[in-house]
């Protein structure tokens, strides 16, 4: 009978007993413990410590859970009680165009040399030696301002001897707001243009009057002459910058981009009738770096629409690639603020203009067609969307793609959302659709918006709160790095999205006299909103977006906990660690 019972209670012990000791689990590759881990998982919100084996997380739960996993081998990160999130995911960029601006300054509100002089000390660097550095166009604001103001503008000229003190490693080429330009004495060295040079025909070479040497200054037809001489973007030279722009990503603690892309084989054998895919990344310099093992972000390319028919003839298909290259939706492009009504402030002379309508394929009928034809195959739509009767068009169009084509899971998207009237939300909550909104648009869109859209529209303009809660689940995205014309460069730090829209309430009421509903968003919404959030549209929520088991093990690791300082402060938090697929590929050195 001792014997019985001694036999039950061994029984009892082994089942009761953890399951790392009765199957002896591998221990964890690394542990980050003595923290809090804000999981975004709702099945457990809270945890102390994660362990990861291979690029897997493998427990989440108390310091006891997850130290029983320690080994020999394993790395211990403590964490001293700061705070891990899962990795963030930008929704959307345009990464190739943020490779380009690598190469490049902004100088559109500089008209002095100190304020030059620091935006070129910038650029210098990170753009390796002996690299060109080109930029513009100086002087716009100011000049803009002096039209505005019908005061006199005098042009400002940088001094080559200042500008070569700074940048004797690197060809310059900037250019002035009226299309002149500025070349410093490295530039001039590599094209051969000297003292002696003749000017051009319908331009000329600036020359000190009294010494007759070069100033740097280039008029008329001298500065589109150089500006044709430069090198041509190569891929050995847009690989020098995207493995920097790989380090900045993880540095903000990104570990994901949803970018917008195309497939180079469709595009060079098409003839196009427009610009039409204007910003969209070769997605061959993603697997390039896969290649070479210098892709430390996970990649969900956005292609282009107009190649719907082609793509599986190119192995594209919805859900095919890997953890880290993934295909599944497409981009199309609809307005610039496409309007039922006139801005109540619109300068333009025909009372009848309503905004811009850009389609990005001849007419309403074939992009119909093309997200219908798309949506059949299993791809889910993306587009650019502004204004309210784009977003009424567009709404049309997504409708007619659900009602012509058999019932699945879609996840389509607007695209920026600006101006929706509450009718056009009602009908994007009903087909559960996705936004993706960038706080920073708010923030430039802000001083005029009032007096643009007029009360009644104001109320559903960047309506998040409203989207939210008519069943829109909300994206923040950068729209990394700006506007095509880089005119108004977007933030990339993750953080600062956050912080603009939860302190979106608290801004606006300074500039917007009208009454408004609360638009803001909690600082835990806005945090799915940059993890959970964006791996569900890209279909992916099953093995990113969250600190779980079994999902990648992509965490960034912050100085401060986001979840309880004040939004003012959110900023001032500093990412110590960023973590991919259990690699850590960013660690900030230490006070």
């Amino acid at each position: 009978m001792p014997n019985m019972i001694r036999g039950l209670l061994a029984l009892l012990a082994f089942v009761a007993a953890p399951a790392v000791t009765r199957a002896q689990e591998p221990p964890a590759d690394l542990i980050l413990h003595n923290g809090k881990i804000w999981t975004v998982d709702d099945t457990r919100p809270v945890a102390e410590a994660v362990a990861v084996r291979g690029d897997r997380i493998v427990r989440v739960g108390s310091e006891g859970e997850v130290m029983a996993l320690r080994g020999k081998a394993t790395r211990l990160i403590d964490l001293h009680g700061e705070l891990a999130l899962p990795g963030f995911i930008d929704a959307h960029t345009h990464f190739e165009n943020a490779t380009d601006w690598f190469y490049e300054v902004a100088l559109n509100d500089v008209d002095s040399e100190p304020a030059l002089l620091s935006r070129l000390a910038e650029a210098i660097r990170r753009v390796p030696k002996g690299m060109w550095i080109t930029g513009g166009d100086w002087g716009t604001l100011p000049a803009r301002k002096a039209r505005a103001a019908k005061t006199p503008y005098r042009e400002y000229e940088p001094s080559v001897a200042a500008v070569d003190r700074i940048s004797a490693d690197h060809p310059l080429l900037l250019r002035r707001h009226d299309g002149a330009y500025f070349i410093n004495s490295k530039g001039l060295e590599l094209l051969h243009l000297g003292d002696r040079t003749p000017d051009p025909a319908d331009g000329a070479y600036g020359r000190d009057p009294g010494t007759g040497r070069l100033t740097g200054m280039l008029l008329g037809s001298a500065g589109s002459r150089v500006a044709l001489m430069l090198p041509p973007k190569s891929r050995a030279r847009t690989l020098i910058a995207a493995r920097a722009l790989l380090a900045e990503l993880n540095g903000y603690g990104i570990t994901g981009i949803h970018d917008i892309a195309r497939v180079d084989a469709i595009s060079q054998a098409r003839i196009f009738h427009a610009d039409v895919e204007r910003s969209y990344s070769d997605v061959s310099i993603f697997t390039d770096l896969r290649a070479t093992g210098d892709l430390t972000i996970r990649v969900y390319p956005i292609l282009a629409l107009d190649s719907w028919s082609d793509l599986a003839s190119h192995g594209i298909t919805p859900g095919s690639g890997d953890d880290m290259i993934r295909y599944g939706a497409l981009k199309s492009f609809v307005d610039g603020s496409y309007m039922f009504k006139p801005f109540s402030n619109n300068p333009r002379d025909n009372p009848d203009y309503a905004g811009d309508l850009t389609f990005r394929v001849l007419d309403e009928k074939d992009m119909a067609a093309s997200m219908a034809g798309a949506d059949r195959l299993g791809f889910d739509l993306a587009t650019h969307v502004m204004g309210d009767k784009a977003h009424w068009l567009l709404l049309n169009w997504y409708e007619a793609a659900i009602k012509a084509n058999p019932a699945r899971d879609r996840r389509f998207r607007l695209i920026h959302g600006w101006y929706p009237a509450l009718g056009e939300i009602e009908r994007a909550g009903r087909i559960r659709a996705i936004a993706d909104v960038t706080p920073s648009q708010f923030y430039d869109d802000l001083p005029s918006l009032e007096a643009k859209l007029g009360p009644e529209r104001l109320r559903t303009a960047y309506a998040w709160r409203t989207m939210i809660d008519h069943g829109l689940r909300l994206d923040l995205v950068s729209d990394w790095p700006g506007s095509f014309d880089k005119a108004h460069p977007s933030p990339i730090n993750p953080l600062e999205l956050i912080q603009g829209a939860v302190l979106r309430d608290e801004i606006a009421r300074r500039t917007i006299k009208t009454p408004l509903p609360p638009q803001a968003l909690t600082i835990q919404e806005a945090i799915r909103a940059y993890t959970i959030n964006p791996a569900f549209a890209s279909r992916e929520e099953a093995i990113k977006g969250s600190i779980t088991p079994g999902k990648l093990a992509d965490i960034v690791i912050l100085s401060r906990d986001i979840l309880t300082i004040p939004p003012a402060d959110l900023t001032s938090a500093r990412v110590l660690f960023t973590i991919l697929g259990g690699k850590i590929v960013y660690e900030a050195a230490r006070p």
